[in-house]
């Protein structure tokens, strides 16, 4: 098993700029995050603004982003609300979803830029992260 990584470190920068250009297979956004335990508020779905995220990726990489925020652009704030959240993250994998760049963020933070056909991207800065590989999508385990 793989390593929970909290900094983009330039080693793990290097290996990461491997993922560029990655088409995306399936996301799954899931309803908890790992960050909920250190928030002062107590989380709704309708309040959610961080989400663990698992991307798998057409050459069978799994990323399992924790504490995910997304906006459309740096100067966006973050979407807000479970529902929302799924939604971007939903019609960007139905409109071709790929890992466009990796970047970082404040602190060493991992930034992925993700893009589709529409020529739409989403900035999603992650807490940590976890890179696997995966034998059969989501969908196809129901």
């Amino acid at each position: 098993m793989a390593d929970l990584q909290f900094q983009l470190t330039d080693d793990v920068w290097q290996k990461m700029l491997a993922l560029e250009g990655a088409p995306i297979s399936a996301i799954v956004v899931w309803d908890q995050s790992m960050l909920d335990e250190t928030l002062d508020e107590p989380i709704t779905p309708a309040t959610r603004a961080f989400v663990d995220i698992d991307l798998y990726l057409a050459d069978q990489t799994k990323l399992e982003l924790y504490g995910a925020s997304i906006t459309n652009d740096e100067e966006s704030e973050p979407i807000i609300g479970l529902e929302d959240i799924g939604e971007t993250l939903a019609r960007y994998a139905q409109n071709g979803a790929m890992i466009d760049e990796i970047a970082s963020g404040p602190d060493e933070m991992l930034v992925l830029i993700l893009s589709n056909q529409r020529q739409e991207s989403l900035l999603v800065a992650v807490s940590a992260w976890l890179e696997e590989t995966w034998d059969v999508l989501p969908e196809e385990i129901m």
